[in-house]
């Protein structure tokens, strides 16, 4: 009798279909469902992070908490998707969080163009996107989620840094006081505290991890999120497509609308002469602007049709790069205000991107600029950031 169930017991087991776990689901009738039950989730306490070197990313981290879900007790707490990814999770919630696309093929949203000139240095060309919460955070899709992640473009050794540590905690490799010991499971969970030890990083990164509540939530320009993701995979075209399908990103402080991106396209005669206008608007639509006339260096001719104006400057003579400035004069107090030349590049897909064959061509450009056999033309083509309305809202 005693072997027929140690059989039967054996056989239940072996019909256990393992959960996302590597637990059995199967619950097994009478006193047995006690050696089946799923494990509990363990709480790992709370990991204070040292941020020296991995500002950037903590500062993202602190602008969710404390700015962008400050009423989310949950704000701070990780729930561990399980190791190695857990088959993609990762992956997944970082196509979920806006930082990835799949379409038309993989990338960032900080290596593309509007939203790399816009949300991050400029003409940074090693920037990484970070997300929070984190990619190894149990996370809905983007549709459900209560709160979107917030968004940051950073130096590539700030985004990993953070990342690194995180995982050396889940792994148990370093010295955490008040851890248990042991690597964590999936649904095993703990808290993160970015401020017992925040004196150590560069201050001058980490402002909305300093001061208390949400003393220092204004924006600096830099903290955005995914506001609409109309494919599964996430997809950012170049040029970026308002009207297709392409995700949309905004800036999470209160007020400021999806960020697009405009063009200008011109044909340079001369030293002087510039013909043949076109504009971009936001929204795809090309207007025509008027021709205008640079006679001297240093010179400037105002392009009107957009939102804003946009100022062209004469730097020099027929084949010297040119200046741009969109809302001139308005820096610091219009969002819109961006400036940049024909030589200018950053972190992105340029309009010079494309034919793939063309072996003079610039895909990190700002603009596309190119001559004439005689050398007595130069048509040019440049996209950059701009909003809907004139004031960004």
């Amino acid at each position: 009798m005693l072997y027929i169930l140690a059989t039967v017991f054996v056989l239940q087991a072996s019909l256990c279909l393992a959960d996302e776990n590597g637990v059995g689901n199967f619950i097994a009738p009478g006193r047995v469902d006690r050696m089946f039950a799923k494990r509990a989730p363990k709480d790992f306490g709370t990991f204070h992070v040292d941020c020296q070197g991995s500002e950037g990313a903590c500062n993202n981290a602190c602008y969710y908490i404390r700015c962008h879900a400050p009423a989310d007790g949950d704000a701070n707490k990780i729930v561990f998707i399980g190791p190695k990814g857990n088959d993609g999770e990762d992956d997944r919630n970082r196509l979920e969080s806006g930082c990835d696309f799949k379409n038309p093929s993989s990338g960032s949203v900080c290596t593309n163009f509007p939203f790399s000139q816009r949300f991050s240095n400029p003409t940074a060309t090693d920037y990484q996107c970070d997300e929070w919460p984190p990619a190894l955070h149990q996370q809905p899709l983007f549709d459900n989620k209560p709160h979107k992640n917030s968004l940051r473009c950073m130096p590539g050794g700030e985004n990993v840094s953070l990342g690194s540590k995180l995982g050396n905690f889940v792994n148990d490799q370093g010295t955490y006081p008040g851890r248990p010991g042991g690597v964590m499971n999936r649904d095993d969970y703990f808290r993160v505290d970015f401020f017992t030890h925040i004196s150590t990083a560069d201050q001058s990164k980490v402002e909305f991890c300093l001061g208390q509540g949400t003393a220092n939530c204004d924006t600096d320009g830099m903290q955005f999120g995914m506001t609409l993701k109309p494919t599964s995979g996430g997809k950012i075209d170049s040029p970026y497509n308002y009207n297709g399908n392409d995700n949309r990103y905004a800036l999470q402080s209160p007020g400021y609308s999806d960020l697009y991106q405009c063009g200008v396209k011109f044909q340079r005669q001369g030293d002087s002469d510039f013909k043949d206008v076109v504009l971009t608007t936001w929204d795809n639509k090309e207007v025509p602007s008027d021709d205008c006339s640079i006679d001297a260096k240093d010179g400037t001719c105002t392009l009107e049709g957009l939102p804003n104006d946009l100022k062209i400057t004469r730097t020099g003579p027929l084949g010297s790069k040119i200046g741009f400035e969109y809302a001139p004069g308005n820096s610091g107090t219009n969002a819109n205000n961006f400036a940049w030349d024909s030589e200018t590049s950053g972190n992105g897909r340029g309009p010079w991107t494309d034919p793939a064959d063309d072996p003079n061509r610039k895909p990190l450009r700002y603009c596309k600029v190119v001559s004439n056999t005689a050398n007595t033309e130069e048509d040019t083509t440049c996209w950059f950031p701009c909003y809907q309305k004139d004031d960004a809202t």
